[in-house]
């Protein structure tokens, strides 16, 4: 049987992906994050994620990359509409927006983690940076939870990469294996919703997949 066009892309996604995970796209802090936002779009897979372990700030951080066909803005648009969140993002029961102060606002979340356990929490959320969202535990589950969303134009603004980053503190001894393994899946959960909201029902293959294949 001939490989088809998915096949071929899913097959050098992977390699790719590895490649990725093997090389040095650091990041200097928490708060000057930066990646080459071309460099990853180019690699990163039509429907891939890649994921990094950065320690910043003596926090381990899970950072997730992904490309999604649709602008940063509409991106940013369901990213901060909590009171629809519900509606966009499956781990989520229930959100609200508490008070807003100075470009940040204490949001309420009460989610699901793998569809057993309940959370609820407090995060106060940063929306002062152009496409950028800071966030940081207030109160409720874990002893931290912090954060941040990096929406990187690409493809001319017709598609963006977005970085969802990551540290939890159980508050209790959980092996670090497991703490991370559940952020890799929790992020590449949000991103599939996210995509799900955001992307044409058909999504074409880019100009930066094509260069791929070639």
């Amino acid at each position: 049987m001939r490989p088809t066009l998915w096949t071929r892309s899913t097959a050098i996604g992977a390699a790719v992906v590895a490649l990725l995970l093997s090389s040095s796209l650091t990041v200097p802090s928490f708060a000057e994050a930066q990646v080459d936002s071309k460099a990853v779009a180019m690699a990163v897979p039509l429907t891939g994620v890649v994921h990094q372990e950065q320690e910043i700030g003596r926090k381990d951080f899970i950072i997730s990359k992904t490309v999604v066909h649709a602008s940063p803005q509409k991106v940013f648009d369901v990213v901060t509409d909590y009171p629809n969140a519900v509606r966009y993002f499956s781990n989520l029961t229930a959100c609200e927006v508490l008070s807003e102060k100075n470009g940040v606002k204490n949001v309420r979340f009460n989610a699901k983690a793998a569809g057993l356990v309940k959370l609820d929490y407090v995060l106060a959320i940063d929306q002062s940076k152009p496409n950028r969202i800071e966030w940081t535990r207030v109160q409720g589950s874990f002893k931290a939870n912090e954060g941040y969303w990096d929406l990187a134009a690409v493809d001319g603004g017709k598609s963006t990469l977005v970085t969802y980053a990551k540290h939890v503190d159980p508050g209790f001894f959980t092996p670090k294996m497991f703490v991370h393994k559940t952020l890799k899946d929790t992020a590449e959960n949000i991103f599939r919703d996210l995509k799900r909201n955001v992307e044409p029902p058909q999504v074409a293959v880019d100009s930066s997949l094509k260069r791929i294949l070639k």
